[in-house]
């Protein structure tokens, strides 16, 4: 959020303010923060913090990516990118990879064209 993200926050660590430099300005973002416990994300359940691995998150951010693709048809047909940094450099791979599999054999298509990490 703070780098790229539509919003910085002020000092006081409570308030935002809007980035005039956002990535959103030029693109749709779309940010996903997992897995649980990264980050802000939590669960109130306890062993979902047991599950986590990287072959997991990318099984999970596939689905969520196909869930939300079909709630939102309007972007499945677009050019879609997967960009992380720091230990999003096992993720995004991992994603990508997950990606192309599912692409053979799944209604949903996601047109990926590329990877920044």
């Amino acid at each position: 959020m703070q780098e790229l993200g539509p919003f910085r926050v002020h000092s006081d660590g409570k308030t935002l303010y809007t980035n005039r430099f956002s990535w959103n300005h030029a693109a749709n973002v779309l940010f996903l923060e997992s897995p649980v416990g990264v980050g802000f994300s939590y669960s109130n359940t306890k062993s979902d913090y047991d599950k986590n691995g990287d072959r997991s998150t990318a099984a999970e951010n596939y689905v969520f990516l196909v869930n939300w693709l079909e709630r939102f048809p309007e972007y499945k047909n677009r050019d879609f990118y997967i960009a992380g940094e720091s230990y999003a450099g096992h993720y995004v791979p991992q994603l990508a990879h997950t990606i192309l599999y599912h692409n053979k054999s799944n209604k949903t298509i996601i047109n990926l064209k590329g990877i920044l990490v």
